[in-house]
C-alpha cells in the first residue's frame, strides 16, 4: 500500500496548481485573457473575469494523486486572484465562495455531498498603475475527508460582500495542497 511508506518518511505538503484553462464556467468555453504592462502588451495573464454581482461558478474536476496519505485528511485550497482597481472603483472589499466534493474510487458522486465555505471582508489593497495588478491568496481549509484517488470537484464563485468592490476579480489559478509521502 502506498501510504506504508509514511511510517519511514517524514509527510509534506505538495500541490496541484491549476490555471485558467483548466477551469470552465457554465455559459464560456474560453477563459479571459488581462494584458501585463499595457493595453496592448503581448503578455498577457489567463484566467477567469469575476465581475461585481457575478453569479457564475467557476470549477474543475481531478483526481486525488495517488501520493495522498490518507490518515492524515488535511488538504487546503488556495485560490489565486488579482484585481486592477488603479482607476479606484467603488468598494474596497471582496467575498468569494469555494464549493468541494469528493467522491470515493468506485463510488458516487452526490450533489448532496457538496460542502460550502465563504470567506468575507477581504480588502483590496490599491494597485499602483494601469495594468499593473495585485495578488491575492485565498485559503480554504478543507474539512472533507479526502483520500487518495478520490474524484474531486472545485468551485469558486464570487458572493455580494459589504461595501463590494465594483471591479472585476480576475480568477487566476486554483492550488490542492494535500499531505503526502
Amino acid at each position: 500500500m502506498a501510504n506504508e511508506c509514511c511510517f519511514e518518511h517524514e509527510l509534506e505538503y505538495k500541490s496541484l496548481i491549476f490555471n485558467g484553462g483548466s477551469m470552465n464556467d457554465a455559459d464560456e468555453t474560453i477563459p479571459d485573457t488581462i494584458p501585463l504592462g499595457s493595453a496592448n502588451s503581448s503578455l498577457r495573464l489567463l484566467g477567469w473575469l469575476l465581475p461585481q454581482g457575478d453569479t457564475e461558478e467557476y470549477s474543475l474536476t481531478f483526481n486525488v494523486p495517488k501520493d495522498a496519505y490518507d490518515k492524515a485528511g488535511k488538504a487546503k485550497v488556495l485560490v489565486h486572484l488579482l484585481t486592477d482597481n488603479s482607476n479606484t472603483p467603488t468598494g474596497n472589499r471582496f467575498a468569494i465562495r469555494l464549493s468541494s466534493l469528493f467522491a470515493r474510487a468506485n463510488g458516487v458522486v452526490n450533489i448532496s455531498n457538496l460542502k460550502t465555505i465563504n470567506k468575507f471582508n477581504i480588502q483590496i489593497q490599491n494597485s499602483p498603475g494601469n495594468f499593473k495588478y495585485n495578488h491575492y491568496v485565498i485559503e480554504f481549509e478543507l474539512k472533507d475527508i479526502i483520500r487518495a484517488e478520490d474524484f474531486a470537484l472545485l468551485s469558486v464563485a464570487r458572493i455580494a460582500s459589504a461595501n463590494d468592490y465594483a471591479g472585476a476579480l480576475f480568477l487566476s489559478s486554483i492550488e490542492f495542497v494535500y499531505l503526502s509521502c
